[in-house]
This record gives C-alpha cells, structure tokens and sequence, in this order.
C-alpha cells in the first residue's frame, strides 16, 4: 500500500496522470517483448554454435548446450573452409563500398541540397526512382559489361554495382539540407572554393549521417549474397556469405558449423557498430529535432 501511495505521489510530482504511468508501462513492456523477440534468433544462433550433431538432433529439445565452453566447431569451421579468406575478402568489398558511397552520396547530397539549377528536382525525383527498380532486372546487362571489362572473378566486379548509393543521396540530401546556409555563405566571403567548403563546413557538420550511411552500406555489402554468386567463379574470391553456404548441401545442413560461421561474420559488423554507436544515435536525435 505505501509503495503503490510513493508511486502515485512521484507520479503526481512529475506532472503524469494516472493513466499516463499505466501507458509508460504499456510501452516499456511492449518494447521489452519486441526486444527479446529481435535478440531470440541471435541467442539461439550462439546457442547452437555451441552445440554437437548429435545434440542439435537431441529430442526433446534442449536449448542449453552440454558443455558451455565448446569451441570444436569454431576451429572446425577454419579447418574445413579458408573462413579468414571470405571474411577478408568481404572485408575488402564493403569497405570500398562503403567508403566510395559516402564520398559519391555526399559530394551529390550537397550539390541537390545547396545549388539551384535547371531540372533539379526532376533529376533528384529520377535517382530516387532507381529505388524502385528491383537489381534482378538489370543483373544480365551488369553481367555482360562486367564481362567485356575483364573484371569477372575480382574485387573491382563484386563491388562495382555498389560504389553508389542511392538511398546515401538521398540520405546526404537530407542531413545537409539542415545546414544553415548562412555557414555556406561566410566561407565564400572569406575566399573559400566550393570544395573546401564541401570538407571543411559540409563533412564536418553531418558526421552523424556519414557514420549511418557507413555502417548502413557496409552491412548491406557485407550481407549480399545474390551478385557474388553471379560474378565470383574461383574459391579464394568468395565472400563470407557465400562461404556460409559451404556447410549445407542439397541432401543435408550442418548446423553447428553453420552457426558458428554466422556468428563469426557477425562480429566484424557488431565491432563497427560499437564503434560508430555514438554518431548513429546522434543521427537519430538529430532527425527527431528536425521533425
């Protein structure tokens, strides 16, 4: 009684009805489930990394493994496929992409978001509409030119469809668009050129959209499946993604080496989301403001 008496004084203090604690606690619990449905497939993933065939097969089901500590399958894992390679290797190509559609996105974000000319917006309407043209249609041409250049089976012809973004135009667009333009035009009165204007006044003030657009565009580099498969021909050129499907075959999955190969493809992007954390939730806030 005194603690239900304490929480309806502390909630009168600070200014919520009632009804308004009960809603706090509606949400708190709604986003507490949604959470650990999110986190489940990761637990039961690490889980599983963790366990042998004969318990994976095990019925009932048990969700905790024999022997916490057992980590046969991640040595497996290195011994049975070059894993150090693929994660090399997508290493490589997500940072090229990456690094490339910040530079494309953002030198583009800024001449849509601070110049005027003829056909601007039709032209910005028009990239956008790339968007909506799924990469499956186009993938036979790509091919064919990627043939004619000579860069099947290299690092230039996995990464080539991913050297500009669309969605970080429209992203870099948007942050910079925010900038006040009063910055813009103090620099050109002091003798700036509109490239030193782009690194010194432009890059710095939308650090938080540029650390988005990189973890965005590496994961989505870092995850592609569908065009390494159509242009990579020879083992040491695999990626980890398609190095994941070197355990499973038409007759049968292995899913503890399966597992503890996802998991080892998760570190790398877990690392540099820690890593950029800070400016992605900064991005956030900043968005939230604008609106």
């Amino acid at each position: 009684m005194n603690s239900t008496a304490s929480a309806s004084a502390s909630s009168a203090r600070a200014g919520l009805t009632l009804k308004q604690v009960h809603f706090r606690w509606l949400i708190t619990l709604a986003l507490a489930c949604g959470a650990i449905v999110i986190f489940f497939p990761f637990f039961w993933m690490a889980v599983t990394s963790l366990k042998t065939a004969p318990e994976i097969q095990r019925v009932p089901l048990q969700i905790a493994p024999d022997n916490w500590l057992n980590l046969n399958n991640y040595l497996e894992v290195f011994k049975r496929e070059p894993f150090l390679r693929y994660l090399l290797n997508s290493a490589i190509v997500s940072s090229i992409a990456a690094v490339s559609s910040v530079v494309v996105s953002s030198l583009a974000g800024f001449g849509f978001a601070k110049y005027r000319f003829p056909g601007r917006d039709v032209f910005f309407l028009a990239i956008v509409g790339i968007l909506m043209v799924p990469f499956q249609s186009v993938v036979v041409p790509l091919y064919v030119w990627m043939n004619d250049l000579g860069l099947l089976d290299t690092y230039a012809g996995i990464v080539a469809p991913d050297l500009v973004s669309v969605f970080g135009v429209f992203l870099m667009r948007q942050a910079i668009e925010m900038i006040p333009n009063d910055y813009i035009d103090a620099a050109r009165i002091d003798g700036a050129s509109e490239l030193r204007i782009f690194f010194l006044v432009i890059l710095p003030s939308v650090k938080p959209a540029i650390a988005t657009l990189l973890i965005i565009k590496f994961l989505w580099s870092w995850n592609e499946f569908f065009w390494p498969m159509v242009v990579i021909s020879s083992p040491q050129m695999k990626v980890v993604t398609m190095g994941l499907m070197s355990f499973t075959n038409m007759y049968f999955i292995e899913y503890n080496l399966l597992t503890a190969a996802a998991v080892i493809s998760i570190l790398p992007i877990l690392l540099i989301f820690i890593t950029l954390q800070r400016w992605v939730v900064q991005a956030v806030v900043m968005s939230g403001l604008k609106g």
